[in-house]
């Protein structure tokens, strides 16, 4: 078990906070970075109901184990994103790096706007490049390393519906 640092009541009304931040239109894709995103898109976009949402998948990962590294992309989804609104879905901002790559690959797509939700982010630690736009459901300055929400210990305890320290 992993000591609570963000309980899962603090967890879902940070995302019903952010749910409220998204205006949905026709033109807009949500972009979830997996596999620490899925968790956290599946929640936020429930929030939407009924209404339909179009969810595109990219594999990247910035991370092996505990290390911290240069961005690899595995796959991103062949999708025609000019004139798309994107907003990409992400369990954690840490350095800004994985923000900072995507945004630059999208850009060159030439979508409407680019747009970055993630549940947590480090508060004071991240750096985004100009024009990177960030809505962060929970900061947090600690050294802690979280689980649950999207967030794994070697691929273990993303389902929990809590943040969880290591």
């Amino acid at each position: 078990m992993y000591p609570v640092k963000y309980s899962a009541q603090e967890v879902s009304a940070a995302i019903d906070r952010l749910a409220q931040t998204v205006v949905i239109n026709e033109n807009t894709v949500f972009l979830v970075l997996m596999n620490g995103g899925a968790w956290f898109a599946h929640e936020l976009i429930r929030r939407f109901g009924n209404t339909p949402v179009r969810e595109e998948f990219a594999k990247v990962s910035s991370y092996s184990g505990q290390q911290r590294g240069n961005l690899k992309i595995t796959y991103i989804p062949d999708v025609d994103w000019q004139d798309k609104e994107v907003i990409v879905l992400d369990d954690i901002c840490d350095s800004g790096n994985t923000l900072n790559n995507i945004h630059a690959w999208l850009k060159d797509k030439h979508p409407q706007d680019i747009r970055f939700i993630t549940l947590l982010a480090r508060k004071g630690r991240y750096t985004l490049d100009e024009g990177v736009k960030l809505t962060v459901g929970i900061e947090d300055d600690s050294d802690d390393f979280f689980v649950g929400c999207g967030l794994d210990d070697n691929n273990m305890a993303r389902n929990l519906p809590y943040v969880g320290v290591c």
